[in-house]
């Protein structure tokens, strides 16, 4: 199992007796004090201290302090302090591409997030990539010989990232040059710079980056034909998005939205709509447990035929 160099003992050992396989492993709970929790494709599990599933808390591996820290020194090379900064944000990435939560009591100074000291919380996102997931999408996206200014939008957890990811790879391979700009590294998840995820042959990354700035630095350097940016929805990405497509570069995105009517609720968003910059809105919803393509929207917020994606992927 690749995550388990992340693990401390006897965490690591209880979920290889688990018998839970990586493929579905989706987060690793560690919170000092409480029961070891994990995600899997098929629904939370808690494992006692033979790896064994149980159905309550008391019967759990109860995860220390001393797991936590451990933990920590693990993923950090037993140098917690070079990664303060990424600390102060919340959350790192580590090789493999998996993304690591964390949560403590927070020091501050004049309203701003100094440092997170006393770390006692610890969500490991495991990496996946679903390669091919978004082809029957990426087929709709482009027509009149050219691709369509497009954003995926769908409510937190319902694979908006993996099908982001996909689709880069995608038109980048297919002759397209691509700009991504990576402000939380969960597209491309660099390690010391170099991407973790296959995003193609002609894709650049600009990592770690507010994304409005980002996207500004990838159009003047690297002469993106696509940018790609996650989650937006703060003004400034609407002048960098503005930017792009006065330049000529086409732009795919995702943003938060349960609906096409709770996504243009967002003054930001509905800035962008009112002004038609984008021409597809692709909805991504969960069923039965599975992540897939719900309905692609016109620019002008109409429903265009019925479900255009049958091919289910996991988040």
């Amino acid at each position: 199992m690749q995550v388990a160099w992340m693990l401390p003992e006897p965490v690591r050992g209880i979920i290889l007796a688990s018998g839970i396989l990586e493929e579905n492993l989706r987060e690793i709970r560690l919170r000092t004090g409480r029961g070891l929790v994990l995600e899997t494709a098929a629904g939370e599990v808690i494992l006692d201290s033979s790896g064994r599933r149980v159905t309550s808390e008391a019967k759990a591996y109860r995860v220390t302090a001393d797991d936590v820290k451990t933990a920590l020194e693990l993923l950090t090379g037993y140098s917690v302090y070079a990664f303060e900064e990424e600390l102060r944000q919340g959350y790192f990435t580590v090789e493999g591409g998996h993304r690591v939560g964390v949560a403590g009591r927070a020091v501050t100074e004049n309203g701003r997030v100094q440092r997170l000291g006393s770390i006692s919380f610890l969500n490991f996102r495991v990496a996946h990539e679903c390669k091919g997931c978004s082809e029957t999408l990426f087929r709709r996206l482009y027509g009149d010989g050219r691709y369509y200014h497009t954003l995926l939008f769908a409510p937190a957890g319902c694979g908006k990232t993996t099908y982001l990811r996909d689709l880069i790879r995608l038109l980048s391979n297919s002759g397209s040059r691509v700009g991504v700009a990576d402000e939380r590294s969960e597209l491309a998840a660099c390690h010391y710079g170099v991407p973790q995820h296959d995003l193609g042959l002609r894709t650049d990354v600009m990592d770690g980056c507010p994304k409005a700035e980002a996207m500004r630095m990838l159009l003047r350097s690297m002469t993106p034909q696509i940018l790609v940016a996650d989650e937006i929805g703060m003004e400034a990405d609407v002048f960098a998005i503005r930017a792009a497509a006065g330049s000529g570069c086409k732009v795919v995105a995702s943003a938060h939205g349960g609906s096409f009517e709770e996504l243009i609720r967002n003054p930001v968003l509905r800035a962008l709509w009112e002004e038609r910059r984008f021409e597809r809105y692709v909805y991504l919803e969960k069923r039965e447990g599975r992540f897939e393509v719900g309905a692609i929207y016109d620019e002008e917020g109409h429903v265009m035929g019925e479900e255009v994606c049958k091919r289910n992927i996991s988040s």
